[in-house]
């Protein structure tokens, strides 16, 4: 493009020399369109030139004005970004007029939104559990435990847990879990139960006593165990409310139960074989993922294929939901943006003062050098049309 406004700017120079001196009358025009053309050709290239360097290397004042400028023209910019780009009331009027769920539930029916989404999340899942695997994971997570565990007193925290239970009436949840346990083992392990005991019981007490015996015992447990599990106001549970409260206290108040914790605390903290042992549950079981994953027909996938179409299809239907979630998104963009806009658009400014002043000044000519050359261009043929209006009102 350059190219282009310097043969103007040497046709301007051949016609002015051509028709220098020239009596004719067509030369008198001709001479006053080169004359004015080559004006301003050369006016239009000091123009355009002194923004992104010394015209001729001279350093006349006032050229070179991005180089120079750079900073002051990446602030500028940045701060163009955050008032005009990144207002609230812009981000706001913007997202109001997208229907971001009605979207996002049209995109994930569709076959490729559906394949894509399950794509995405699988692979957050891989990464998360290859994140987890490295040695380095491994050992922060392992520190950061230990540290967090140095700062916990176990038994208070085990008493307040057992307080919490007992105020919501929960503890009595889990007695009642314990007791139909416990009377389900009773019941279906009563033939080895009675065998156990008929081998341990002595020789001369006859079979059938010893069976009369377990029978009757084993009967009145099996009892016992449902009256409790099915009879809120049992006398054994106002016990169990006694002791659970008793021991709750205990934990959080007793020097004895204090000292308890703080072993256990240094015992799991210093267990290298527990921590292994874990770590090696979790290996087995993220390799099992792993596998699972990489299977095209694989249940998990299937699952979640499920999931991501029936969310689709309900949230498709369903106008309220759709208006709530464009609502909730668009606050929380909208003060998002608003929080972080200004270390937004330093990222402009911090960028800018990063380049080297010659190159700044070189990509920004690349990126309008080409609109710079046309303006090159009219400038040598307006003034050569101004050349020939002077021209004209002369001879007038």
């Amino acid at each position: 493009m350059k190219h282009l406004p310097l043969i103007l700017l040497a046709l301007m120079a051949v016609l002015f020399l051509v028709t220098l001196d020239r009596p004719e009358a067509w030369a008198g025009w001709l001479h006053a369109f080169s004359e004015a053309g080559m004006v301003g050709a050369l006016a239009d290239w000091f123009a355009v030139v002194a923004l992104f360097r010394h015209p001729m290397g001279i350093p006349i004042p006032h050229t070179a004005i991005i180089p120079k400028r750079k900073d002051q023209i990446g602030e500028n910019l940045a701060r163009f970004v955050s008032e005009h780009f990144l207002h609230p009331d812009v981000v706001r009027k913007r997202l109001a007029s997208v229907n971001l769920a009605g979207n996002a539930a049209s995109w994930l029916k569709s076959p490729h939104g559906e394949r894509r989404a399950t794509e995405l999340v699988l692979r957050m899942f891989r990464t998360l559990l290859d994140a987890l695997g490295e040695d380095e994971v491994r050992h922060f997570i392992s520190r950061l435990g230990e540290r967090q565990l140095e700062q916990v007193n176990l038994a208070p925290l085990f008493g307040r847990t057992v307080e919490w239970l007992i105020e919501d009436g929960r503890h009595q949840q889990v007695l009642t879990q314990a007791l139909q346990f416990s009377l389900v083992m009773v019941h279906d392990n009563r033939e080895l139960i009675r065998g156990n005991v008929q081998r341990e019981s002595p020789w001369w007490l006859p079979g059938f006593v010893d069976d009369r015996i377990v029978v009757e015992m084993l009967d009145r447990i099996e009892t016992l165990l449902l009256e409790m599990s099915l009879s809120p106001d049992h006398d054994m549970r106002h016990s169990f409310d006694a002791w659970a409260t008793q021991w709750a206290g205990e934990l959080q108040n007793s020097p004895e139960y204090v000292r308890w914790g703080e072993k256990l605390k240094e015992g799991l903290a210093e267990n290298r074989d527990l921590q292994d042992y874990f770590y090696g549950l979790w290996q087995d079981l993220a390799d099992g993922i792993h596998r699972d994953l990489a299977d095209p027909a694989s249940p998990l996938r299937l699952e979640l294929q499920r999931l991501l179409s029936g969310l689709a299809d309900e949230l498709a239907q369903d106008g309220e939901m759709q208006l709530w979630i464009n609502g909730w998104l668009q606050e929380l963009v909208v003060n998002l943006v608003d929080e972080n806009r200004e270390s937004i658009a330093s990222l402009i400014s911090d960028t800018v003062k990063s380049w080297d002043a010659v190159e700044t000044s070189r990509r920004v000519e690349a990126a309008i050098g080409r609109d710079l050359q046309f303006i090159r261009v009219n400038g040598t043929l307006v003034g050569g049309l101004v050349g020939l209006l002077i021209h004209a009102y002369k001879l007038l």
